[in-house]
């Protein structure tokens, strides 16, 4: 890892432990006091949670621990007529016969041992495996992380715990019960592996999910699971995003980044509402695209030529390669998006469009600069009306690496800042 990079990650780490997108999984010690305030954390700590080394080593060795399957025998009684299962014992079988019917010859009193497998031990192992079984192959979430690198582990281990729990022969049989704290506790202290193991795990869990844990007990298990992002120009970005949250509230919820959703974090402050995205085109509020029907009709001759392009080129896709038409003259995604909403009204007030260029280069932060005056221009609201010179105000940041130039702009709703700077909204 270069220095800058290094620089950057201990900038995030605080912030963005629900970093969840393409990354490599590693301690990081530079988490110094996590925040927590995060929406869906129960989705993130059962996600750390899988991904400690405790959790993985365990399941890896499933096939391995299950040869030490425990099972105990039970003495079965029963009272049969005319039939005989297992031994008789006379004793209890006169007295039967003498309680109901002296000349009764047709009762037996019987035993057979039978073997038990519903002791505390399994049960234990059992609650364990339903646990991770129904995490891994019910939770909706779970399909966005079959991608990534760092949770490639689990789809190899995966096979060990739905073979552990549905086809050995043995698991079978134990009944799922949720086991008592106290139960628990007895059980990791077992000489087995297979159930102490269980045991551990169960407790760790079940502490998390109940919030029984302190800033010390979540900043371990953060640090052990930090996903670092492997391209350095996201890790960029994520430290613009988390400039923005660190120098503009005390008081922001964050959001985990996993590709189902992009919003990072949001907050309140006098009477306004903040919504920060990343990577996004942010709600449905608004949208940054522009449709080929905009031009049909234009007298300009750029704009005709434009749109005759536009769909020469759909007829040969269409023709060609079999795909669907592309009706959008434009579309974009900025690195960052701040929508402001009143709080009374719930009505969007301002929009701030942020683009993020890693580079101190001036011609390259020119080009980031065209990009984002374009989408300061083309944003719409979600009736297809431009905002820009309208009602709702529209401002745009350019965030670059080190840089010079020169700080006043002429226009003021434009502003640039270099790494370093204090990026207030």
């Amino acid at each position: 890892m270069s220095a800058k990079e290094e620089e950057l990650l201990k900038e995030v780490s605080s912030y963005l432990h629900g970093y969840l997108k393409a990354g490599t999984l590693k301690i990081n010690s530079f988490i110094e006091k996590a925040h927590l305030n995060i929406h869906n954390l129960e989705q993130l700590l059962i996600i750390r949670f899988l991904l400690r080394n405790e959790t993985k080593d365990y399941v890896r060795n499933l096939p391995h621990l299950l040869n030490r399957f425990k099972t105990t025998t039970v003495v079965q009684t029963e009272i049969t007529e005319a039939e005989i299962r297992g031994q008789i014992n006379w004793p209890e079988t006169s007295k039967f016969r003498m309680s109901r019917n002296p000349r009764d010859r047709m009762h037996y009193v019987t035993e057979e041992n039978q073997r038990s497998y519903d002791v505390i031990e399994n049960l234990v192992l059992k609650e364990l495996l339903q646990t991770l079984h129904d995490i891994l192959f019910e939770k909706e979430y779970m399909k966005g992380l079959e991608e990534a690198e760092w949770f490639q582990d689990w789809q190899d281990l995966k096979g060990h715990l739905h073979h552990a729990l549905k086809e050995n022969v043995y698991m079978l049989r134990v009944r799922h019960k949720v086991v008592s704290e106290r139960s628990l506790i007895n059980v990791q202290a077992h000489r087995n592996p297979l159930y102490s193991g269980a045991a551990q795990l169960l407790l760790l869990y079940r502490s998390l999910l109940n919030g029984n844990y302190n800033q010390e007990d979540i900043q371990t298990i953060l640090q052990q699971t930090f996903i670092t992002p492997s391209n350095q120009d996201v890790l960029f970005e994520l430290y613009w995003i988390v400039q923005i949250v660190k120098h503009n509230t005390k008081n922001s919820r964050l959001y985990l980044i996993d590709g189902t959703r992009n919003k990072v974090a949001s907050w309140e402050e006098d009477d306004l509402s903040y919504h920060l995205y990343h990577d996004s085109a942010g709600s449905n509020q608004i949208q940054f695209k522009v449709g080929l029907d905009e031009i049909r009709d234009s007298n300009n001759p750029y704009l005709e030529l434009t749109y005759l392009a536009h769909r020469e080129t759909n007829k040969l896709i269409q023709s060609i390669f079999g795909k669907a038409k592309n009706q959008h003259v434009w579309r974009g995604r900025p690195d960052f998006l701040i929508e402001i909403y009143d709080l009374k009204s719930n009505e969007l007030v301002k929009v701030i469009i942020g683009e993020i260029k890693n580079t101190s280069s001036v011609d390259y932060a020119m080009t980031g600069l065209k990009e984002l005056v374009t989408y300061m221009h083309l944003v719409k609201n979600n009736k297809q009306e431009y905002l820009y010179d309208g009602d709702i105000n529209v401002l745009g940041v350019l965030c670059v690496d080190h840089m010079s130039f020169n700080q006043s702009n002429e226009l003021d709703e434009v502003k640039v800042v270099a790494r370093g700077d204090i990026l207030k909204i």
